[in-house]
C-alpha cells in the first residue's frame, strides 16, 4: 500500500508483497486454494501443516531463498503475505492491550525461528541474545501460534465496529480501521497495473508512518537479508 501511493509500485529496497482480507474470506481461502495452482504455486498456513505462523503465504515453488538470520524449514521459496483481518475493540486501550500481548507472542515466535549466528560489534550483546534464542527455542512454537490467533479471534468481526491485522500487526493501534471504511474498495496504481485497496488508506497509512510521502533515512531502508534463485518448473 504504502509502494503504490508514494512509489506507484514496489519501495525501491522492499522486496515482498502483503495481503490482507477480513477473517471469513482469509478461511475461505485456506479450504479452496488447491495443491498446487498451475504447478507454481502452493499455499502455505498452519492449517495446511506446511507452515508455522498465525497468517498464510501464496509461494512460488520456482524459486528457492536463503534467509540470513532466520532458520525455518517452512520458508524456502518467495513469497506474498496473506494476513487475517479480525475485529477490534472501540475502546483504544483494549486496542492497545491486545497488541500488547500479540507482540510479545510475536517476538517470541521470531525468536524461535532465529539462526544462531553472532554478528559483528557488540559481542555481549549478541551472546545474550542467542541464550534468549536458546530459551525460546525450548517453547512449543505451534503453541505460539495458537496463542496468537486465539487473542486475534477474541473480538468477532461481524460484530466489531472496528477491524485490523491483529496476529502480525507490527504498528499496534495504528492498524485499527473502521469495517465500513476498511470494506469499502478503492483502486490504486501499482506497478502499472490497479489493485483494489481499502478506502481509508491515507489515515490507516498516517497511522502507520505519520508523514507516509517522507523517505525513512538511507539506514532504515532495509531488505529481508536474503538471496533468491530461480529453480524454474518442476517439468522442466
Amino acid at each position: 500500500l504504502l509502494g503504490a501511493i508514494r512509489h506507484k509500485g514496489f519501495i525501491p529496497w522492499d522486496d515482498d508483497i502483503d495481503v490482507c482480507m477480513p477473517r471469513k474470506d482469509y478461511e475461505k481461502l485456506i479450504k479452496i486454494f488447491p495443491d498446487k495452482l498451475k504447478n507454481k504455486y502452493v499455499l502455505k498456513s498452519i492449517e495446511r501443516r506446511n507452515f508455522m505462523s498465525p497468517f498464510a503465504k501464496i509461494i512460488d515453488i520456482r524459486t528457492i531463498i536463503d534467509l540470513k538470520y532466520v532458520e525455518n524449514k517452512f520458508e524456502n521459496s518467495l513469497w506474498i503475505d496473506i494476513f487475517p483481518v479480525d475485529g477490534l475493540p472501540s475502546n483504544k486501550n483494549e486496542v492497545k492491550k491486545i497488541y500488547m500481548k500479540v507482540n510479545f507472542y510475536r517476538k517470541l515466535l521470531i525468536l524461535n525461528s532465529s539462526k544462531f549466528k553472532i554478528r559483528k560489534g557488540m559481542l555481549l550483546r549478541q551472546i545474550f541474545k542467542v541464550f534468549v534464542i536458546l530459551i525460546a527455542k525450548l517453547i512449543n512454537a505451534k503453541a505460539i501460534v495458537k496463542k496468537i490467533e486465539s487473542i486475534a479471534l477474541s473480538n468477532k468481526y461481524d460484530k466489531s465496529e472496528y477491524v485490523g491485522a491483529v496476529t502480525w500487526g507490527l504498528y499496534g493501534i495504528g492498524e485499527r480501521m473502521k469495517k465500513s471504511e476498511f470494506e469499502k474498495v478503492i483502486y490504486v496504481d501499482f506497478e502499472g497495473y490497479k489493485f483494489p485497496v481499502f478506502s481509508c488508506w491515507d489515515s490507516y497509512l498516517r497511522g502507520l508512518y505519520n508523514d507516509y510521502m517522507k523517505l525513512p533515512p538511507i539506514e532504515k531502508r532495509k531488505t529481508h537479508d536474503m538471496k533468491a534463485y530461480y529453480i524454474g518448473d518442476d517439468d522442466a
